[in-house]
């Protein structure tokens, strides 16, 4: 099976360091994430790297949303961390509230949320290089609830060095395949330079669907020759 990587990356992207992140001064790594929509082995894959403080990836979500539900049975959909905890403060809270819901197989649900209710928590700038709000864990753990997550383990699993480690093992997988800005997409390996197409549920489910043709395309067989269709004459 061929497995269809598209990058796109686009150009109202938010561009910042993606730090890795950890207890102390130590940087901590882990196993990439495994938050993923649709069918584990589909032949086209989707992978979002994005930052739930970022307000083009909140821009993007209700189209992401929309496409996801549209293919969700031809198409994998994964979401990669990729927090720019230097401009965006509550982003690794956000992200680590995000793994933390994952645990309990409710990730898709505290993503919604996040990006739903992004103006609500996200820090806001004095224009001085500071930030005011930037304490978002409890609305965080309030979204927890809600989504009647068991608190006891959201509470030990947010603050798990396995978190961060995964949250750090998404930020160098995307550090090594050039992601600079959020959020950026992958489809077929290649840069796909004409955001523009991106930008509306209307252009994205073409890429998608142009995406599907090129899989259907490779799969099928090539027409048997006239000579490999025609059965061999027998010898009298």
């Amino acid at each position: 099976m061929k497995q269809i990587i598209i990058i796109i990356v686009a150009v109202v992207g938010v561009i910042g360091a993606a730090v890795l992140l950890g207890g102390g001064d130590e940087e901590t790594a882990g196993a990439v994430s495994n938050n993923f929509y649709g069918p584990e082995s589909a032949e086209v894959v989707v992978t979002e790297y994005a930052d739930f403080e970022c307000p083009a990836c909140a821009q993007f979500y209700p189209i992401v949303s929309q496409v996801k539900e549209q293919f969700k049975d031809q198409v994998k959909f994964e979401f990669k961390h990729f927090p720019l905890v230097s401009i965006h403060p509550n982003s690794i809270a956000a992200h680590r509230a995000a793994q933390a819901a994952a645990q309990q197989g409710k990730f898709w649900e505290m993503h919604d949320l996040l990006f739903q209710r992004q103006s609500s928590w996200a820090a806001q700038s004095t224009g001085s290089g500071g930030f005011t709000n930037t304490n978002a864990a409890e609305t965080f753990r309030g979204y927890a609830e809600e989504l009647q997550l068991d608190l006891e383990q959201y509470d030990t699993d947010v603050q798990a060095s396995e978190t961060i480690g995964t949250i750090n093992a998404d930020i160098s997988l995307g550090r090594e395949n050039g992601v600079e800005s959020t959020p950026t997409f992958y489809i077929n390996g290649e840069l796909f330079e004409d955001s523009n197409q991106l930008a509306s549920v209307e252009g994205f489910t073409a890429v998608l669907e142009e995406a599907l043709g090129q899989t259907s395309d490779d799969s099928e067989p090539e027409a048997p020759t006239q000579e490999e269709a025609t059965a061999p004459e027998e010898e009298e």
